[in-house]
């Protein structure tokens, strides 16, 4: 898998650094683009050394402080490990052991409504070049990731071969950890997908071992390409205006897994005997994983009865 290219004089260990952690069946791309900051910056400083003293950390760690909690603490997360693994090698290496930045007490997730995905759809039609692949690419993208359950990088990673029209699959090839699994999709996202394929194979590569996400260059979709212009997207439709964070890409992953339990819930089925068919869908190695979305959804399903208790109440008291 393409990561980022490091120019620094830490590049070759880096780069040796991220295959070691993608071996051991880590995506490892969003790692890879967050250590890419601290290559910058010691290209930026002139930095020579092939091993991290404590100096050049400390110095990242205050350049790092305009950052937001979250932002710091991914950064300085990955550098940290990055750290545990040159010092195997260069005992002399400097070590980072405390991160010493505690995260604020936002929600962890955002959930997307029906509505929001629809006003982000129909935004895609917007995207330019407008006569292009590109908008019918970032519609399919979004709406494939809502309602499946797919981690960004394992759609990215998806080949035309991946998709069976006629059995309405999607296979995901070694996915978070290593894992091979299929997805069965509904009759509706069968029918979207077989329009965009028409689209797709118009466009080369048209390979059946070729992404099935393109640009309009027809080269590989990227994350940082698609981040980019989700963030974009959000701020326009004015998505999560009231959120204290800017809803992510990942966000629609979790509204699948909620929007799952609240039709279980709804339709009086066992939620828990049902847990390990979303454990599979979504490829989590445990059970556990998939356990933590029961009490955000119960959350979620507890707010929307205090808003229809409200409304039912302002109601009768108009009357």
């Amino acid at each position: 898998m393409k990561t980022k290219t490091f120019q620094s004089s830490l590049a070759k260990k880096m780069d040796d650094f991220v295959t070691f952690k993608q071996l051991q069946g880590y995506d490892y791309t969003a790692q890879a683009l967050a250590l890419g900051y601290f290559d910058a910056f010691a290209q930026k400083c002139g930095y020579k050394c092939e091993h991290l003293t404590k100096k050049i950390i400390d110095d990242y760690i205050d350049k790092t402080a305009r950052l937001k909690a979250n932002s710091r603490r991914a950064r300085l997360s990955v550098l940290r490990v990055f750290s545990e693994y040159l010092h195997c090698y260069d005992h002399g290496s400097y070590v980072l052991t405390n991160l010493s930045i505690s995260r604020p007490s936002l929600p962890r997730w955002y959930h997307y409504s029906n509505e929001e995905i629809t006003i982000l759809l129909g935004d895609t039609k917007t995207l330019t070049p407008c006569q292009s692949l590109r908008p019918h690419c970032f519609h399919m993208l979004i709406g494939l990731l809502y309602v499946s359950g797919l981690r960004i990088s394992e759609a990215l990673a998806l080949k035309l071969k991946h998709i069976d029209i006629d059995n309405g699959t999607v296979f995901v090839r070694k996915g978070k950890f290593g894992k091979d699994r299929y997805l069965v999709l509904e009759e509706s996202t069968v029918q979207i997908i077989g329009n965009y394929l028409e689209k797709r194979l118009k466009h080369p590569p048209t390979e059946k071992d070729t992404p099935f996400f393109v640009t309009h260059l027809g080269k590989p979709l990227e994350y940082e390409n698609v981040a980019q212009t989700y963030r974009r997207m959000i701020r326009k439709c004015k998505i999560g205006v009231h959120s204290p964070q800017l809803p992510r890409l990942h966000d629609l992953r979790h509204s699948f897994a909620c929007n799952c339990l609240i039709k279980w819930y709804n339709d009086g089925v066992d939620v828990n005997a049902r847990l390990p068919v979303l454990a599979t869908a979504m490829g989590h190695i445990n059970i556990q994983s998939t356990q933590i979305y029961l009490h955000v959804t119960s959350t979620l399903l507890q707010k929307a009865a205090k808003r229809f208790h409200h409304t039912f109440t302002a109601n009768c008291k108009g009357e």
